[in-house]
């Protein structure tokens, strides 16, 4: 995944939700299908937005990309609570 493909899929996903469902995109043992259906129980996102969603952020990730994304969304015009959010994961995973 190169950098456009990296900032252009972490907008599909969207910097919020990439930083508030972290944890259970980098956690192997939930499907895809169990995140997307936790977040549609959580979220005001439709199934097929959830699932879109899921798939991004587990792409980002699985390519290695995951740190870079969150070096993204530290960086950018998130809010402060995202902002903030992206880095404590980047502090907290070495």
């Amino acid at each position: 995944m190169n950098e456009q493909q990296l900032v252009r899929t972490l907008n599909s996903v969207g910097m919020r939700c990439f930083i508030a469902w972290f944890r259970q995109f980098c956690d192997p043992s939930l499907s895809n299908e169990d995140v997307a259906a936790q977040m549609q129980e959580a979220e005001r996102y439709s199934a097929k937005a959830c699932r879109s969603r899921t798939s991004g952020a587990r792409r980002i990730i699985n390519a290695g990309r995951g740190r870079d994304a969150l070096t993204i969304i530290a960086n950018s015009r998130a809010d402060a609570r995202t902002k903030q959010g992206a880095v404590t994961f980047l502090t907290s995973r070495g």
